[in-house]
């Protein structure tokens, strides 16, 4: 069987004389099966695939397909081997060690052990890890030229979010502690809820409970809860939690609730905080750069406007125009550093100054709160599925080129 017959039959002849000098290492009653551009598929190749997949009780017409399906995926991988090797998308022996460390830590065996496994199910060690670098290589050359390309625009996400809800893939579990304020006639002053409230979140439960005898407070530890299993007013109210992780209070048919998060999966800590940023020079050495943003932290308490001196003396042009501020961040997105001080120092407090590799810094905690990332966990896998979608379409499509543009024979 041919497939693109564009090539004479000399050079074809040409060709095949000197692929086959190619392989005469292998085995002399090898044979080439598959011609492809500049490659070759061997029987041997067909073989050992075959041989890993059971087709005991496969009749002679699907025996055929299945060799003709495992022949054009053989054929599928040598174009792609070439289009990588083309694109200098290459594996080094670092990358590949690092590929089977992974692959012998998730099946929590050592890398010695990984070689026994592969060895006792008669499968050569070295063929392993050639097999291994070939689909590391491809699976490279899927991400530099579709998936780190593909482009989900927000009018997309937004259309998908609409027409499929993923909040039920999101198993997120949490524990937590539910104060109900009974109230069913609706007759409790909102203002002494919110006193209320606010004894609950700093004297606890028990010395509240004594505080206001009249008004009667249910608690309920709820644990191992799946987020989506809350009604939704719970899980609006526990999209942002204060720096305690209690939720706001809000109204409910039983009276008024108030949650506090125990434990959880899904949320993490955000800190508001302006800095002010100097760097040393010539003049200037390390020594005299603490001593100034000491200066500058006791004039900004003194004055109580540290924004006014974050304008004047930071050289962090794009938060200085801001006063400093960096607005809300997570401690993962700073450098180490610079996240243990903002995570230690209190709220409305000015640090000491610090360095990092980006210079000394003294840097202002103006708040805290806890974020609900549920929102951001469905992002993320809409942009996922979408992105699939997107590549799976433009992988085909450009597979299809490739094999028009390709010599394939079918050597019978």
């Amino acid at each position: 069987m041919r497939i693109k017959p564009n090539m004479n039959k000399s050079v074809l002849v040409t060709l095949l004389f000197m692929l086959t000098l190619s392989i005469e290492s292998f085995s002399y009653e090898d044979k080439i099966i598959a011609i492809v551009n500049d490659n070759v598929v061997l029987e041997s190749e067909l073989a050992e695939k075959l041989d890993s997949i059971n087709s005991q009780n496969m009749n002679k017409l699907q025996l055929t397909k299945l060799r003709n399906d495992v022949l054009g995926k053989l054929i599928e991988e040598s174009l792609l081997e070439q289009a990588a090797n083309r694109l200098g998308i290459n594996i080094s022996d670092i990358d590949l060690r690092n590929a089977v460390k992974q692959i012998a830590q998730s099946q929590n065996l050592t890398v010695l052990q990984l070689k026994d496994a592969v060895e006792a199910q008669n499968i050569s060690y070295p063929k392993y890890l050639d097999n291994l670098r070939k689909k590391i290589q491809i699976q490279e050359l899927f991400r530099t030229q579709f998936t780190s390309r593909a482009y989900i625009s927000e009018e997309e996400l937004k259309s998908y979010l609409k027409n499929n809800n993923r909040t039920n893939e999101i198993d997120a579990k949490i524990n937590l502690t539910e104060y109900l304020i009974e109230d069913e006639d609706n007759r409790i002053d909102s203002a002494k809820i919110d006193i209320i409230v606010r004894s609950l979140k700093v004297n606890g439960y028990a010395d509240t409970e004594k505080r206001y005898p009249n008004y009667k407070i249910v608690i309920n530890n709820m644990k191992d809860v799946l987020l989506k299993n809350l009604p939704d007013i719970y899980q609006s109210n526990l999209k942002i939690l204060d720096a305690k992780k209690f939720s706001n209070f809000f109204r409910t048919g039983k009276g008024y609730v108030l949650l506090k998060v125990d434990s959880d999966d899904i949320l993490v800590e955000e800190y508001k905080v302006s800095h002010i940023l100097l760097k040393t020079n010539p003049m200037e050495d390390n020594e005299y750069i603490k001593n100034k943003l000491y200066e500058i932290k006791n004039q900004a308490i003194k004055n109580n406007d540290f924004s006014g001196y974050a304008r004047k003396h930071s050289l962090d042009s794009a938060s200085a125009i801001k006063g400093g501020s960096l607005g809300w961040i997570e401690k993962k997105l700073v450098v180490p550093k610079f996240g243990s001080v903002m995570a230690t120092i209190a709220i409305g407090e000015i640090s000491e100054p610090f360095k990092t590799q980006y210079g000394w810094h003294i840097l202002y905690l103006e708040d805290k709160r806890t974020r609900n990332i549920t929102d951001n966990l469905i992002r993320n896998k809409a942009v996922s599925v979408l992105k699939e979608r997107k590549v799976k379409v433009a992988k085909r499509e450009w597979l299809t080129k490739l094999k028009d543009q390709a010599y394939i024979e079918i050597v019978e």
